[in-house]
């Protein structure tokens, strides 16, 4: 759900085929985790020396990209083809400098993904077996990061190379984790509820886990200043929200993920999910309940959250 890119697409397919290269185990927790690394890194840059050595304008560029390496968070779509294409012709001029940094490939990720998932599935007290297959891409500078299923209904995380993401991987694994644990759909399709609550639980988890810095280093700021125009439009956000929490209209998902809500900022549900999940634990909830909600609990606890009398009587309380 990037906190930096298109965290509500996550659930969109992608374009690209697997190429599974290392498998890392971690024992240390309730239960076992496994994370298989598939670092598409290589593939990128077979690409972008072909393109380099052939001098390719835009449109050879891409038919090498197709070709060569085809992989993007984009709907498998004509328009998603658009969209990838203008995606590479924004990053083509960047990656030079970046180059140093997508060799390394999945070798970039800090803390190892192992124990980054290890810990979240400490954090959740995971007493099953936990797997993720972690997808090291190269993107077009966003920091798009998500997590979705797989045509076998497996989950795997998406992870961009080119550029530090920060907390992400953490954020990325409490999704995968919560939908293990709790059998919930990574699958795009989903409530308004369930989005506020997969959201502010994957923030609160990384708040949890790397503590002391800034809000917006867990919720992310998806435009300038995103979680202070939030905090002054709150009421606002919350009473739009209220009546579409059941709702899983595509167009009302898109609206307060993507686009913008009631209050003209884009990823209202987002904030709403770092209010309500923090709510939640500050009454007394912990990341093992919490992490094993299904949809049916999730409505009723963001319900009662945002519902208008309740919401007169919080002030949202920090949560540490």
């Amino acid at each position: 759900m990037h906190l930096a890119g298109w965290h509500a697409m996550t659930r969109l397919c992608l374009l690209g085929i697997p190429v599974l290269s290392l498998v890392q185990c971690h024992s240390g927790t309730t239960a076992p985790v496994t994370v298989t690394i598939d670092d598409r890194s290589k593939k990128f840059l077979d690409f972008y020396s072909r393109a380099q050595a052939e001098n390719a304008g835009e449109a050879r560029r891409w038919e090498l990209w197709k070709s060569l390496y085809h992989f993007a968070a984009v709907p498998p779509t004509p328009e998603g083809d658009r969209m990838a294409r203008e995606m590479l012709n924004q990053a083509w001029p960047k990656y030079a400098a970046a180059l140093p940094r997508i060799r390394q490939g999945a070798g970039v990720f800090s803390p190892a993904p192992s124990a980054a998932f290890a810990d979240v599935a400490r954090l959740f007290g995971a007493d099953v077996p936990l797997h993720v297959r972690l997808i090291a891409y190269v993107g077009d500078f966003d920091g798009n990061a998500y997590s979705a299923e797989d045509e076998k209904a497996q989950p795997f995380t998406a992870l961009p190379v080119e550029v530090d993401t920060g907390f992400v991987m953490t954020h990325e694994f409490a999704h995968v984790a919560n939908a293990e644990l709790a059998h919930l759909s990574l699958g795009w399709r989903r409530t308004i509820a369930h989005t506020i609550f997969v959201e502010g639980l994957a923030t609160r988890a990384a708040q949890r886990l790397h503590p002391g810095r800034p809000d917006s280093s867990y919720t992310g700021e998806f435009s300038k200043d995103w979680l202070a125009r939030c905090e002054g439009m709150r009421e606002r956000i919350l009473a739009d929200l209220e009546p579409h929490l059941a709702s899983d209209d595509p167009d009302l998902v898109m609206r307060y993920t993507m686009g913008k809500g009631g209050a003209g900022i884009e990823r209202e549900a987002y904030y709403a999910g770092w209010l309500a999940v923090g709510e939640m634990l500050t009454n007394g909830a912990t990341f093992p309940q919490l992490a094993r909600m299904d949809d049916a609990a999730i409505l009723a606890a963001v319900r009662k959250e945002l519902h208008a009398p309740e919401r007169a009587k919080k002030d949202f309380r920090e949560v540490r």
